[in-house]
């Protein structure tokens, strides 16, 4: 079993990880700022700044690797994804300029006076802009998170149907060409396991973005839906209040 499948008190490993990243990265990273900028916040909290933003960076790893378990089950949320992965990158960037520094913070403190310190000086500037890159990815990685978690939780495929996708539809039997005739935003029907869906309404509020209901627009599209959500009862809830008949 992959480690990275597994669960803790019945939630999947990915959000609390994240929650960890997303908490851990910015603290880490400002208060490693405020280190290299005080020389008495450097005393006392330098090390710990350090070690803060490393493990808020080796978390990033583990959300990342976690996530891409996620995603077999769940929809991927691209955004998420997306920010997700510069945020790993980053951190880690940051982390070993973060090192860097220290060292070379290390290294002028004990050289003798009048020795320059501009490689500190220049690597302690990388790591501040660094670190407020990485704070800005992180937090903009938890609100995509948050967003494309809750944006589906509180869709709701019951309500009516949009106007003119499926407005004075009577028929509960369609064809394939009546089917790939919905073929655009205004909307949008697919056929997924033999049932006829208008996907119109649930473009806007796909956790992954609105292309990838749209690209599914008239088409049998049975196969993606299950690759991607065979064995997620709540999205085969959600399309399910999305029928609207079934293919003749």
């Amino acid at each position: 079993m992959n480690p990275l499948d597994a669960s803790f008190l019945g939630l999947p490993l990915h959000p609390l990880v994240v929650h960890l990243v997303v908490v851990a990265l910015p603290v880490g990273a400002l208060a490693t700022v405020a280190s290299v900028v005080s020389p008495a916040v450097r005393s006392r909290f330098g090390l710990l700044s350090l070690g803060t933003l490393t493990l808020g960076a080796l978390a990033a790893i583990a959300a990342k690797f976690s996530g891409e378990a996620l995603a077999e089950t769940v929809t991927r949320p691209e955004s998420h994804e997306r920010f997700g992965n510069l945020t790993l990158v980053a951190g880690l960037v940051t982390a070993a300029l973060a090192w860097l520094w220290w060292w070379l913070e290390r290294r002028r403190e004990q050289a003798p006076p009048g020795t320059s310190g501009f490689g500190a000086m220049a690597v302690g500037g990388l790591v501040a802009t660094a670190a407020l890159a990485v704070t800005g990815l992180a937090v903009a990685t938890g609100h995509s998170g948050a967003q494309a978690t809750w944006s589906s939780r509180l869709a709701t495929p019951d309500a009516p149907a949009a106007a003119g996708s499926t407005a004075g539809v009577a028929a509960s039997t369609f064809t394939m060409e009546e089917v790939a005739s919905h073929v655009s935003a205004e909307s949008c029907w697919a056929v997924v396991a033999g049932g006829v869906y208008d996907l119109t309404r649930w473009a806007g509020l796909h956790p992954g973005g609105s292309q990838r209901i749209l690209d599914l627009c008239g088409t049998d599209a049975t196969e993606r839906f299950q690759v991607q959500h065979s064995r997620n009862p709540r999205s085969n809830a959600q399309l399910e209040g999305l029928r609207i008949g079934t293919l003749a």
